[in-house]
């Protein structure tokens, strides 16, 4: 007798940094991860026609890194998730990703970059934050949780 799957629905509806909810009018472009290791669900800017890195200063950030299950990552025992540098990556700039959101989110708001980490908050830090054009939080999270945004393109 066959045993019956019965765990599916425990991973199913996992959300992780740089998950896309789904495929649908998604435009995902290859970038090659510049400056640094990028680590997943992060605003990045393009420097080049194919490089991307972290924001630094006032750069208007270009899309958030997409996660990717299947990837070697030499970090030994204690993996990071992260596109190492001069490595190729992915990048979401329209459609709908998982964030790990610094502050929290409430549904509607304006999704912030923050300069040299690439972190997504819905603060603008009196200016300091940059605003990611055509983006906003689809669901709400508390400080350091997970939260839905949209991408509409830039």
């Amino acid at each position: 007798m066959a045993t019956a799957f019965d765990t599916f629905d425990q991973y199913a509806f996992g959300h992780y940094p740089g998950q896309i909810e789904d495929r649908s009018m998604a435009d995902v472009v290859s970038r090659v991860a510049s400056g640094s290791a990028i680590g997943y669900g992060l605003g990045v800017i393009d420097t080049g026609i194919r490089d991307a890195a972290l924001p630094t200063g006032a750069d208007v950030s270009t899309g958030i890194t997409v996660r990717e299950s299947m990837r070697d990552n030499p970090a030994g025992d204690n993996p990071v998730a992260v596109y190492p540098q001069d490595h190729e990556m992915s990048v979401i700039r329209v459609g709908r990703v998982w964030v790990s959101t610094v502050d929290g989110a409430a549904i509607g708001e304006q999704v912030y970059v923050v300069p040299a980490t690439g972190a997504l908050t819905n603060d603008d830090d009196t200016g300091t934050n940059i605003a990611l054009a055509g983006a906003v939080f689809k669901s709400a999270a508390a400080a350091g949780g997970m939260a839905l945004v949209q991408l509409n393109g830039n």
